[in-house]
């Protein structure tokens, strides 16, 4: 069965422990793959305490990306992810982590976590709203549908981008530099095919394929800075 790219990982497998006999392996195997992909809500909230409390300082590291980088195997981007989706379920979704991270509670959730993407994509539309991009009725909306599993990351950053009013939507500044590195790119693609079809004619252009080369000659220098 192939994964649909428009659901989560979580979705996902609520979705297949629908269609698979209770109290099989199979079905138990879903389960604790379902249960994994909420465990980053516990790995997150135990960040929270190593942060608060700077105990990567008592365990001889000198910060606390250098403790997660090291010790835990996390990128910048996962402690990223953890620490603003938590900090969002706290304010948003508090009994999802009540549920999740109470040591003496024997039941999980009423309903799963959604995975750390889809917490990302809400944290940031969040943010949004807070910044008044977003309207806050099209944030509820998108937040419950979320959490009652209709919503996967992907629909999230593309409805919440399209939430956003032309006028208010950030536009990244031209970069010519980036532009000229693809038109170099293509151009030297181009000239090789050039070169190829010249070696295969019996009275080749040798004067069309010099200019080409002398072109992407000066596009490079160009590219370089050194025109």
């Amino acid at each position: 069965m192939s994964a649909n790219p428009e659901l989560s990982p979580t979705e996902h497998i609520e979705r297949l422990l629908k269609t698979v006999p209770v109290d099989t392996p199979r079905h138990r195997a879903l389960q604790a793959a379902l249960e994994f992909k909420g465990s980053w809500i516990r790995m997150a909230h135990r960040l929270k305490t190593v942060e608060q409390s700077e105990l990567w300082e008592e365990w001889g590291y000198k910060s606390l990306k250098a403790y997660c980088k090291k010790e835990l195997q996390l990128s910048r981007g996962e402690i990223r992810k953890g620490r603003e989706g938590f900090a969002w379920l706290e304010s948003e979704a508090p009994e999802l982590v009540s549920a999740v991270t109470d040591e003496d509670s024997a039941s999980g959730p009423a309903r799963p976590v959604p995975d750390i993407e889809t917490v990302d994509q809400l944290a940031r539309g969040y943010r949004e709203v807070r910044e008044g991009r977003i309207p806050r009725k099209t944030y509820e909306d998108l937040k419950q549908a979320a959490l009652d599993g209709e919503r996967s990351s992907h629909q999230l950053r593309r409805q919440f981008k399209e939430a956003i009013p032309e006028d208010k939507r950030e536009r990244k500044p031209l970069d010519p530099e980036k532009h000229f590195r693809r038109a170099l790119k293509a151009f030297e693609k181009a000239l090789e095919e050039l070169e190829e079809m010249q070696e295969e004619q019996e009275d080749p252009d040798a004067a069309l394929t010099e200019r080409a080369r002398k072109l992407r000659d000066e596009m490079s220098q160009l590219v370089a800075g050194e025109g």
